[in-house]
Formats: structure tokens, C-alpha cells, sequence
């Protein structure tokens, strides 16, 4: 039923790496930490919702199409369902505590179980804003179906204060009854035309440009730990073969250590890599033993001499 997949986002992987290249005094370590876990919910409660649709029994064909990206207006939606006789577009949120939404400002507050308050930008502009933007592309791909949208919380125990009248605000467990009660078209689609109508959109499907680190967190290079770092603790590993690595405080091992650190160089600290800074960053002891790892390694190269830099 899914026409595209979704993938665990990129951020699950890179802001771990990151947080152990800061120091925990870091000013930015916090927030790096934080869009960590709220990458992890929102991922975790869109898998949940992805489940709930897979495991329904519908009465009509129904295709699904998750993560779509249409970066021409920096447009993201969790998931697109298309029917016979409409497509919907899902906004799924996952958040803890009580919910209050501010339609007047465009505006959501969420008070935890600690009774900690946050502000966000309010889903339900996000819903509408895709909304509008699906119906731009079917108006410009002459495509006759109706978009509705919702906002769903993925489990029960998030509770609303507060209500929009916009747009719907559905729990994951009721998705299958909202879906439907919605409106049906005298001219329902065939599957051929569903899956055509889906394709169009997967198609327009863009990803957006990979975040530049140093930017949005504001650390400098200085700021990063050097050298081959534990995977698990992030503390300082010891050299033990051209391959394998100890952590000095864990003791575990931690295979291709350069490869790993470098990566580390090429997505926190610049797209290219001099001689020298390889040595600097990795600890080596000459420009030959760096040479050696940076052609080890398969990197492309651009320049010639002391210019010479090497780029993944």
C-alpha cells in the first residue's frame, strides 16, 4: 500500500556523532541533544501511524506515500493518502503533555507531565500550507480530487486543552474511522488512475539540501574533539592497528576508526580536507602517515602540491 517508503531520517545517525564531537559544556550541546530526541519521536510516532494504516482492513484500495519532500516551496508532509475519491494529507505529531492551539496567532502550546510549557508553530498552518500545495500540483497536472488534511497524534495519552476548528485533530486509533466519514466522489478513481495519481506527487518529491551543521548550532572547528572517538562513551580511542581502535575509558573496540572520524570532518567541519588538517584532526605523526590514510580511504582529490585537497 505504500507507493514510498519512509527511511529513518539522516539526523538519527549524524546528531549522535555530533554530540559526542562537542564538549557537554558546549553552548549548542543542549540543542543538539534536544532535536535529537524530538527527531526520534517524530520518526517513532510516524512509524506508528505508518502501522495503523498498514494494519486496518479498508474497504476501498487505498496507497499511502510517506516523507515527501517538495523543496521548491520547502513544503514537507509526513504522509499522503490517496483514495478513490480524495487524497488526505496526515500530519502527524508526537508530543507528550496537554496541547492548546491558538488559531489566532497560529500557535501551539505544550504543557508537559512536569508541567514544563513549550511553544511551537502550530501544525495546523503545516497541514493547510500542504494542503494548499497538493492541490497546486493537481490543478497544474489536471487531476479532479479533493485534499483534506488532519493532524494526528500518534497515541491516546497526548491530550487536547484546546482545539482548532481548521483542521481536524485526530488520534492514530480513530484514523481508520475519520478516513471513513470523509466525502465521496460520484467518480471514484480506478487503482491505475490512484497509482498515477501518486506517482505525480512521489515525482515532485525533492529532498531537501543536508543541514549545515556549523550554522544552525553556531560551534566553530575548534570546537570539536579531535581524534578517533568511542562510538559509545565519545571518549578518546588508542591506535591499535591501521583498522582497529580502543576506547581508553570503555575499552571497546571500534573498527575503521579514521574512516569514521573523517566523516565526522566532512558533515560538522568543511566539504574538503588538506593534508594537514587530516594530520591535526586525526593525530597523525607526519604528512606521509595522513597521506596514506586519506588515499586509503578512496577520497576524490582536486589541485596539485600543497594545494592538494582531498573531498568524500
Amino acid at each position: 500500500m505504500f507507493m514510498k517508503e519512509r527511511f529513518a531520517p539522516e539526523l538519527l545517525e549524524s546528531l549522535p556523532r555530533l554530540m559526542q564531537r562537542l564538549p557537554r559544556n558546549h553552548a549548542a550541546y543542549v540543542a543538539v541533544e534536544q532535536d535529537h530526541y524530538n527527531t526520534r519521536a517524530g520518526f517513532g510516532g510516524e512509524q506508528q501511524v505508518d502501522h495503523l494504516l498498514r494494519r486496518a482492513k479498508w474497504r476501498e484500495p487505498l496507497l499511502a506515500i510517506g516523507d515527501l519532500q517538495l523543496a521548491a516551496q520547502l513544503c514537507q508532509i509526513d504522509t499522503i493518502v490517496v483514495t478513490p475519491h480524495f487524497a488526505l494529507v496526515l500530519e502527524v505529531k508526537n508530543f507528550s503533555g496537554t496541547l492548546s492551539f491558538d488559531e489566532k496567532s497560529l500557535h501551539m502550546k505544550q504543557e508537559t507531565r512536569d508541567g514544563k510549557v513549550a511553544g511551537y508553530n502550530s501544525p495546523i498552518t503545516q497541514a493547510l500550507n500542504a494542503q494548499e500545495e497538493v492541490n497546486d500540483i493537481f490543478e497544474e497536472c489536471a487531476v479532479s480530487l479533493p485534499v483534506f488534511a488532519c493532524v494526528v497524534l500518534p497515541y491516546s495519552t497526548t491530550l487536547i486543552d484546546q482545539a482548532p476548528t481548521a483542521v481536524p485533530v485526530i488520534y492514530g486509533y480513530s484514523l481508520k474511522r475519520f478516513i471513513s466519514t470523509l466525502p465521496r466522489t460520484d467518480s471514484p478513481l480506478s487503482p491505475e488512475e490512484m497509482a498515477h495519481v501518486s506517482q505525480l506527487l512521489i515525482d515532485r518529491h525533492n529532498p531537501f539540501s543536508t543541514k549545515n551543521f556549523q550554522e544552525w548550532y553556531r560551534f566553530s572547528l575548534a570546537d570539536l574533539k579531535k581524534g578517533v572517538l568511542c562510538v559509545v562513551c565519545g571518549s578518546r580511542c588508542s591506535k591499535a592497528s591501521q583498522r582497529m581502535f580502543f576506547c581508553s575509558v570503555c575499552k571497546l573496540p571500534v573498527r575503521d576508526g579514521y574512516a569514521r572520524a573523517l566523516a565526522d570532518w566532512f558533515d560538522f567541519a568543511a566539504p574538503e580536507i588538506t593534508n594537514a588538517q587530516c594530520r591535526e584532526f586525526l593525530g597523525l605523526k607526519d604528512k606521509y602517515a595522513a597521506r596514506y590514510v586519506l588515499d586509503r580511504l578512496g577520497l576524490g582529490r582536486r589541485g596539485t602540491g600543497r594545494g592538494v585537497r582531498y573531498y568524500r
